[in-house]
């Protein structure tokens, strides 16, 4: 909670904070004045002391603290200085009627007379003083806060490094270049693109303008009036008068910049080595984005995914919504982005409906870096396409459809076997050492067992329960021997990997089953069912490593985009895996890939899965893809629970790297695939190397995966044990690795 508290506050415009410091201070100078004068006031009052003359009660009007007559007061002997409006105090109310006269004494107080021989009043006094206090321990608190904050010795510096005379040059300069109207963005482009705005929310900016602009105007007119037609009665309401005035113009520059987004259409031209982008709303000039710099071009679509990497995200709208293109840079670029306080700050208030655009808009801010920028165009997978052309990004080649196993005994050819009731079947293919796919149908009506009887293994092993008329798919190692126990008929086809049912994005199924991944490497999630264990197999059906328990993840939106949990595996291209389950299930696989010579961005959909980690530590208690951000350090683990699990590196096309059980050394930008076998907590921390800082850490992002929707249960321990004896990587369990460090606070 902390952690998160420091982000927010440091998120926060120091100078909107001192801003609001002073408006703080500012009103506990008014409260504590106007305490000052009333209380001198009845002090005057008491005394007799004041300015005679005559109050005619002319109206009565009646609240919470009581009733009060107003009317006419004229000082004795001057009846140029009369005053309408005057309040009466110091007498009964209900002792005084319409039209009489009553001798009154003007002793100070605004707006207000005191009746000759009433008392005094103290009431407002006290109301001024409580108000001033209130605001002050507020204004000084805040004051405290921000003063402990402030890096005060960085200040002479900055000061020294600011030369008024070349800032004012500056300036004028720019003042008449191309790029502060906007005319660098006109002419032709090696691109169209036309960036739009949400329609609706335009429109309705549209119908509201009419009203925003003249109250704008009227705000301003009365600020104006204020200063130039009130008289302050002393240095408090002087001081309350330019505060309050300064608060009547705040809303002209919010109605400047929805003139400007009604009236003024983005613009984004494409030149021969830079793209330009004018957005008289949100930057103060024309950008320039150089073709050097870009990485990669992405069109989002409905289906935004994610980007990993190092922070910096500026989205060019100024409506929460959803945007369409991404230029995904090498660098950080700064944009010039508008202030908030010029009038920006009015698309910040609104909130939406959809939970997925909370935290948006994500406004340009200047000076800062940004190696993101989202925009929305007309058209955006057209664009994206030509932009790739543009930059020299050579298109990929189509896949070719189909499956292409590695060298497999039984590619392209089946041995069946069929029988009725309990039998033992060996075929002459199995005692070759590959794997092979079976495919068990039950013609039955009764459940039929398969178990396995191999020399080696204990006697009877259940591998499948198949129900009637129902049929599964398992791997059987090579050489295996399956005994059926079945009181119907049934059929076992042995194939290759060929045989497993294909899919490219989502599949699902019921029971056990070994599907075949023909898509591009992405992130594995379970979305609807649950999985006892999955295994991730190469093209030749052979074992690369057991992924664990598998629940399916939470949605945190309405569109599978939006999902994010620490429930996650990487699958490579061309993977086999083996689902083993009871009842029925889904798979989605989102692509993830890693932007070519930017090894720091992570790009597709995907992302929204990988969990990012720097020099922290970081945990969860289900599989999880981890992205670490951090320098170079020694990966340390730590287990608590029954079991066990294995961190595996991963290679670019995501299939685990074989480390062997050799400690994994990690370096900047490294994936890594947790898998467990048990139920427990698992826990990674980078130790940074002697030599090493980490002097990187405002680029380090710290997570720890999601809670997954469903609690973790025990593999079978014959299974555990077959999977954590074939799997290769770095592997813990309870009993080596529990104290292989001190546990330590996890910051998420």
């Amino acid at each position: 909670m902390s952690g998160a508290l420091d982000r927010r506050l440091e998120s926060f415009s120091p100078s909107l904070a001192w801003a609001v410091v002073l408006t703080a201070l500012a009103f506990s100078v008014f409260g504590l004045g106007q305490a000052v004068r009333e209380d001198r006031a009845a002090d005057r009052a008491a005394a007799g002391d004041g300015r005679a003359g005559v109050f005619v009660a002319d109206s009565q009007s009646c609240g919470r603290g009581g009733c009060h007559w107003y009317g006419t007061f004229t000082p004795d002997g001057a009846p140029q200085d009369g005053a309408s409006g005057v309040r009466l105090r110091g007498v009964d109310a209900d002792a005084v009627a319409r039209g009489d006269r009553i001798p009154a004494l003007d002793v100070g107080a605004p707006d207000s007379v005191y009746a000759a021989d009433g008392s005094p009043e103290r009431g407002e006094a006290i109301s001024a003083l409580v108000f001033g206090l209130l605001f002050g321990a507020i204004g000084l608190v805040g004051a405290a806060v921000l003063a402990v904050r402030t890096p005060w010795a960085e200040l002479p510096g900055r000061l020294r490094a600011v030369d008024p005379a070349e800032a004012l040059r500056t300036w004028a300069r720019e003042l008449f270049t191309a790029d502060r109207w906007g005319w660098s963005a006109r002419g032709p482009s090696a691109v169209p693109v036309k960036i739009v705005r949400a329609p609706a929310r335009t429109y309705g900016w549209a119908l509201a303008y009419p009203f925003v602009l003249p109250a704008a105007i009227g705000s301003a007119g009365a600020g104006t009036e204020l200063l130039l037609h009130d008289d302050p009665a002393g240095f408090d309401e002087l001081l309350f008068n330019l505060f309050f005035a300064a608060a009547l113009a705040v809303p002209v520059t919010p109605a400047v910049q929805i003139g400007r987004m009604l009236l003024l259409r983005p613009r984004l031209r494409v030149r021969d080595d830079e793209i330009v982008i004018r957005d008289s709303v949100l930057l103060w000039k024309a950008a320039r984005i150089r073709r050097a710099d870009i990485a990669a071009v992405r069109a989002t679509g409905e289906n935004t995914g994610g980007r990993l990497g190092a922070d910096g995200h500026a989205e060019l709208t100024p409506f929460r919504e959803p945007l369409n293109l991404d230029l995904l840079l090498r660098t950080g670029v700064r944009l010039p982005g508008r202030r908030r306080r010029w009038g920006n700050w009015i698309w910040l208030i609104s909130r939406g409906t959809d939970r997925r655009l909370a935290d948006r808009p994500l406004l340009p801010r200047r000076g800062e870096r940004y190696r993101r920028i989202s925009l929305r165009v007309s058209d955006p997978e057209r664009v994206a396409d030509d932009l790739r052309r543009w930059l020299g990004v050579p298109e990929t080649p189509p896949r070719r459809p189909g499956f292409e196993p590695a060298d497999h005994f039984l590619y392209g050819r089946r041995a069946v076997r069929t029988g009725t009731g309990d039998r033992s079947l060996t075929i002459k293919e199995t005692s070759a050492p590959q794997p092979v796919l079976a495919e068990i149908a039950n013609d039955g009506a009764a459940r039929m067992r398969v178990l396995a009887g191999r020399p080696g293994l204990r006697a009877g092993e259940p591998l499948a329960s198949v129900p009637g008329g129902a049929s599964a798919r398992l791997v059987v190692d090579g050489g295996a021997r399956l005994r059926v126990k079945a009181a119907g008929a049934w059929t076992v086809a042995f194939g290759g990997p060929e045989t497993a049912r294909a899919f490219d994005r989502t599949v699902s199924g019921r029971g056990r089953d070994v599907v075949r991944y023909e898509g591009p490497p992405g992130i594995g999630i379970l979305t609807e069912g649950g999985a006892d264990e999955v295994l991730l197999r190469g093209a030749d059906l052979a074992l690369r490593h057991s992924v664990g328990q598998v629940v399916p993840v939470e949605r945190r939106g309405p569109q599978p985009a939006a999902l994010a949990s620490g429930c996650s595996f990487a699958v490579p291209a061309g993977a086999v895996l083996e689902v083993r389950a009871d009842g029925a299930w889904t798979i989605e696989v989102l692509p993830l890939r890693q932007i070519p010579g930017t090894p720091d961005l992570l790009d597709g959909p995907g992302t929204d899965h990988v969990h990012p980690f720097g020099v922290f530590s970081v945990q969860g208690a289900h599989p999880a893809v981890l992205f670490y951000t951090g320098p170079a350090a020694r990966l340390e683990t730590s287990f608590r629970g029954k079991g066990g699990f294995a961190v595996h590196r991963l290679t670019e096309g995501l299939a685990p790297a074989a480390d062997g059980d050799a400690p994994i050394d990690l370096q900047p930008w490294t994936l890594l695939q947790v898998s467990t076998s048990g139920s427990g907590r698992w826990r990674l921390r980078a130790a940074v190397t002697a030599g090493t800082t980490r002097s990187d850490a405002s680029q380090v992002r710290e997570d720890a995966p999601a809670r997954c929707s469903a609690s973790a249960a025990g593999f079978d321990r014959r299974r555990r044990t077959r999977s954590r004896s074939a799997s290769p990587g770095h592997h813990c369990s309870a009993r080596s690795s529990a104290s292989s460090f001190r546990p330590e606070s996890v910051r998420s």
